[in-house]
């Protein structure tokens, strides 16, 4: 029996407290060192939450036949409505005979015209205004256009929406 009483002295290991208190001291007394902070209610906080989400947004070109002028609608919640906006602002201008040139969705665009005065032009959307740029470029040069430069360039942007 001595022999097990002795065995079982060597195999006894340290037991570790969950706070920082010395022996006989109630947990939450100020002679009690600092721990993890769980014991304290100190909870992590939890992930930040996101407070709105962003809509992407349409944009359109107009011309009107009696004239060389462009209209262009940005950052509209679909595309009937920056149809609509662009077509009302040629006729608020006066001019009867407008139209839908073109129409894109969360990107850039770019109109190219050339410098002739004549109808070769170009249209191009992208990720972004160079890319549309570039591409207006080359449709106008494709189209016969001479002397061919940008004159019109934007980006739809994004519009933030609080829930």
């Amino acid at each position: 029996m001595r022999y097990f009483i002795f065995v079982f002295l060597f195999l006894a290991n340290n037991a570790y407290a969950q706070t920082a208190c010395p022996n006989g001291v109630a947990p939450g007394s100020p002679q009690c060192g600092p721990d993890s902070g769980t014991s304290r209610g100190e909870i992590p906080l939890p992930p930040p939450q996101p407070t709105g989400e962003w809509i992407k947004t349409w944009g359109a070109i107009v011309n009107s036949r009696e004239t060389s002028q462009a209209w262009a609608s940005l950052e509209q919640t679909s595309k009937e409505s920056a149809e609509e906006d662009a077509i009302d602002q040629c006729k608020s201008a006066g001019f009867k005979g407008c139209y839908v040139t073109f129409t894109y969705f969360n990107q850039c665009v770019a109109m190219a015209s050339s410098a002739s005065g004549t109808s070769e032009s170009g249209v191009s959307s992208a990720a972004n205004i160079s890319i549309a740029s570039r591409n207006a470029l080359n449709t106008c040069r494709e189209n016969g256009g001479a002397g061919c430069s940008v004159i019109y360039k934007d980006c739809t942007k994004p519009l933030f929406k609080k829930y």
